[in-house]
């Protein structure tokens, strides 16, 4: 595979107020690490892993999903020609739009206030979901006007974002936008101020620490197709194959950390959370090794997308489900909150409600807790007038979703985007 250089052609037009960079890497080392599996093979056993279905309005019809954009508080189906646009769990409008959508993605915003949902149509073009509800072209927003883009990913850190591109990879810091040629791109997935990529055919993969420009390469071995990659938060590559999922350790290397059943076609950071699909079933993986389901019997084809509260989507044929992972009884019990739910909640927020989202579920308080603790808690705009909640109603809710997982994202000081 070709090692990374500096393309020679970088975008006519700056982002303004963005410096391209004249420095190049020819020159650079690209250090080989290597695999390693012994260690994580002899780890004992594990329960299995147990997951519930999150009930999901239904946007109509807009035909099949191809794209999913999900920042915790929005979330973006993207359809062809149509995207519902969900707030806090319930569907707040549909807009139109000719094109046909092949990914999507949550990026900072060029300004660096706040984050921009965007999707990625069949002709390159990268577009912003506005608030003005229209979709605006932004691809020079980030210096890539003359570009096809491919896929989008954000940096995550100190923010920025990378894009892949027809035999190249660019990413715009804040500072800069920067070109790097790769040859054909198979796989792409960037966080952690990190971007790793792979080349068709399986023949080894890169990553590229984007502050330090430093690349490191992996020889993975496999054979048949690219294998699939995501980054933590921390910077951390994972990579699947369709045989075995490895994880990059402390020192850099990947490690083996489960080997399939059938066959992984599904890979997604959400949160502090990494899912896999192995056939037709789904899997976590942590640091005490990895977990998955039993009987499942979810489609054995199709893609996982992370979300930022921990439970991960999956897209099969244009057909969409979100799961939410069960952990084995760790946490508050349904009973500690039940009682504050039917008397304040259920008229809306039952299996039938007349809210849109269904709240009737442990699972689900898990899945959108971060919403219930800024309306219920912070903001105070949940319930409505007319239903009851007292003080020590909302420290029990308070309290309940607190234990319920991580502790809500930190926000930016900053006044954040909205699209």
């Amino acid at each position: 595979m070709t090692l990374l250089r500096r393309a020679a052609s970088l975008a006519s037009r700056a982002l303004a107020g963005f410096a391209v960079p004249a420095l190049a890497l020819a020159g650079f080392a690209v250090p080989a690490l290597a695999l390693a599996g012994c260690a994580s093979q002899a780890a004992a056993p594990r329960p299995p892993l147990s997951v519930r279905p999150v009930a999901w309005p239904a946007p109509g019809e807009l035909g099949p999903v191809r794209a999913v954009a999900d920042d915790g508080d929005r979330v973006v189906l993207f359809h062809d020609g149509a995207a519902a646009v969900f707030v806090d769990g319930a569907l707040a409008r549909v807009e139109r739009a000719p094109h046909r959508w092949v990914s999507a993605a949550v990026l900072p915003a060029p300004d660096g206030y706040g984050t921009w949902i965007v999707g990625v149509d069949a002709e390159g073009r990268l577009l912003r979901l506005s608030s003005k509800g229209a979709f605006e072209l932004v691809s020079d927003r980030y210096g890539l006007e003359r570009a096809a883009v491919r896929a989008a990913a954000g940096l995550g850190l100190g923010g920025g974002a990378a894009f892949a591109l027809d035999g190249e990879i660019a990413v715009a810091d804040g500072e800069s936008v920067a070109r790097y040629a790769t040859g054909p791109l198979a796989a792409f997935a960037a966080g952690g101020g990190r971007v790793a990529f792979a080349a068709p055919g399986g023949d080894g993969l890169l990553a590229l620490d984007v502050a330090a420009k430093a690349p490191r390469s992996y020889p993975l071995a496999a054979d048949g197709p690219a294998p699939l990659l995501a980054m933590t938060g921390a910077g951390a590559l994972l990579a699947a194959t369709p045989a075995a999922l490895y994880a990059e350790d402390g020192a850099g290397v990947l490690r083996l950390r489960f080997r399939a059943s059938a066959a992984l076609h599904g890979l997604a950071v959400s949160g502090e959370r990494v899912w896999f699909a192995d056939g037709g079933e789904l899997g976590v993986l942590d640091e005490a090794g990895a977990r998955a389901t039993r009987g499942a019997r979810l489609p054995q084809a199709g893609r996982l997308i992370g979300s930022p509260g921990g439970d991960v989507w999956l897209l099969a044929s244009g057909a969409l489900r979100r799961y939410a992972a069960d952990d084995d009884g760790a946490g508050p019990a349904w009973d500690d909150i039940a009682a504050v739910f039917d008397r304040a909640c259920a008229r809306c927020h039952g299996p039938r409600g007349e809210g849109g989202v269904d709240l009737s579920t442990r699972a689900a308080w898990a899945s959108f807790r971060e919403a219930i603790a800024r309306r219920v808690v912070d903001e105070r705009t949940m319930p409505p007038p007319g239903h009851a909640l007292s003080e020590p109603d909302r420290a029990q809710i308070r309290d309940f979703v607190e234990r319920l997982g991580p502790p809500a994202r930190p926000t930016d000081a900053r006044r954040p985007a909205r699209p």
